[in-house]
């Protein structure tokens, strides 16, 4: 479950325009999401408020073998965040659950991914700060918008037990690439990141006339100056919809060429309640390979809920379609509409006339087909959009690891709940005085177990 502040964050930056999925750091955000969620741990409790339009504030209760709390508080001075920021009994599940993470496309002539926000854009900045208790150590983070196209994020972390760590980020966002600029106290590391998306046609005359796929492909470069390490990566990520149902799927592909590490990945949302997702590692070095599988499965509640404010889908949805479905359902095949590039020909004879008949057939039967396909995948997309989910169950395992979690997350009287457990096949460390002994094969056993409860208003 996402955590308020976190929640308030990704508001911040869907009111400023800013994609976070046209990022490298995000660029396996949804097999990260289905494989890899986060199990609480414990008993945690966490009350949030917003008590002015530009103010937030997050009071947070952990019990995990000791008592830890926490109380962080956020200003920003974008104008207009209200309307995106949602309390824990208006928020729709499937913007506070980690989840699919649906890529919009980039088409040609598209400098921006949001270009309504750039005509309109206004610098912003927001301020963040927690505290921790009673290890008292504090963190803080500044992110400030001073164009459309460019984002600075300052992190720092302040202990007493350990060395300060401060890390800057200057990013920019073309809409076609995002490039990255990392620098960071920690072994004076220094680091670049780019994602480059490929620009795809709105039509191409072959088996799928509405092309909504996305390619794209990125690379990392790290170097630690004090320890002179080197380090990087490179990912390929390919989204698309199926052009029969329009049910999205997502698949990308890792190489470190540094540890020989491949791992590849293949999502897909099987309905609009399902998720599947599946990951294989492979080490060209060491010959050691990991297959891991990963779903959730969500539950409808009785009553439809709308997003409270009804001004934005849930985060990352595709609604920027090239042509509205309105439109084609006013053409009719054989209409002028249908083909205004021929009027010249009007005045013809009549084999010219015969040429255009034989052109409106032609073209009519392959813009029913190309509405067909967009129509689906839109009506696909309206059904995650519009639903009222009440509960979602996350389960994911791995062979390598032997291991089996289980989340359950969901909304009760204004609630937002998380508990679930971490099964591990590993086995128990035994006493100095046994472990010459032989050892039985291990059960799943539970590793971790906990809930979390959080309330905002």
């Amino acid at each position: 479950m996402i955590d308020y502040m976190e929640h308030v964050l990704r508001s911040f930056e869907q009111c400023t325009g800013w994609d976070r999925d046209n990022s490298y750091e995000n660029v396996t955000a949804t097999s990260e999401n289905l494989l890899n969620f986060r199990v609480p741990s414990g008993v945690k409790f966490q009350v949030s408020n917003k008590s002015t339009p530009n103010t937030f504030t997050t009071f947070e209760l952990s019990n995990n073998k000791v008592i830890n709390g926490s109380l962080a508080y956020l200003y920003t001075n974008c104008q207009g965040l209200e309307n995106y920021v949602s309390t824990s009994r208006d928020i729709l599940l499937q913007e506070a659950s980690e989840t699919y993470r649906q890529i919009r496309p980039l088409y040609p002539g598209h400098s921006l991914r949001n270009p309504g926000k750039a005509k309109g854009f206004e610098p912003s900045s927001l301020w963040y700060g927690r505290m921790y208790y009673p290890t008292s150590t504090l963190e803080a983070m500044l992110v400030s918008r001073s164009s459309a196209q460019t984002q600075f994020v300052a992190k720092c972390i302040s202990s007493l037990a350990n060395a300060s760590v401060l890390t800057l980020y200057w990013q920019k966002d073309s809409g076609q690439n995002c490039q990255e600029w990392i620098a960071s106290t920690n072994e004076g590391l220094l680091g670049y990141r780019i994602l480059h998306n490929f620009v795809g046609s709105q039509s191409k005359l072959n088996t799928s006339l509405y092309n909504d796929s996305s390619l794209s492909v990125g690379g990392e470069l790290w170097f630690g100056v004090l320890n002179t390490t080197p380090a990087c990566s490179t990912t390929l990520r390919y989204c698309t919809h199926s052009a029969n149902t329009g049910k999205p799927l997502t698949l990308t592909l890792s190489w470190n060429p540094l540890f020989g590490h491949v791992s590849s990945t293949y999502s897909v949302k099987t309905s609009s309640g399902a998720t599947f997702s599946s990951k294989y590692d492979f080490n060209l070095y060491s010959i050691e390979s990991n297959l891991s599988f990963g779903c959730d499965l969500w539950r409808r509640g009785n009553i439809k809920q709308s997003s409270p404010h009804g001004v934005k889908p849930p985060s990352g949805s595709n609604t920027n379609f090239p042509v509205s479905s309105k439109e084609e359902n006013q053409r009719q095949p054989g209409s002028k509409e249908d083909s205004p590039m021929f009027y010249h020909l009007m005045a013809g004879s009549t084999s010219s006339q015969k040429l255009i008949e034989d052109l409106n057939v032609t073209f009519a039967s392959s813009l029913q087909k190309l509405t067909k396909e967009k129509s689906t995948i839109q009506r696909f997309e309206n059904s995650l959009i519009d639903a009222n989910f009440a509960s979602v169950w996350k389960f994911s395992t791995s062979l390598r690891h032997k291991n089996l979690r289980i989340l359950w997350e969901g909304k009760y009287k204004g609630f937002l709940i998380s508990a679930g457990a971490e099964f591990t096949g590993a086995p128990l460390e035994l006493p100095s005085n046994l472990a010459g002994e032989s050892k039985t094969p291990a059960l799943l056993r539970p590793g971790k177990l906990g809930i979390q409860l959080q309330y905002s208003t």
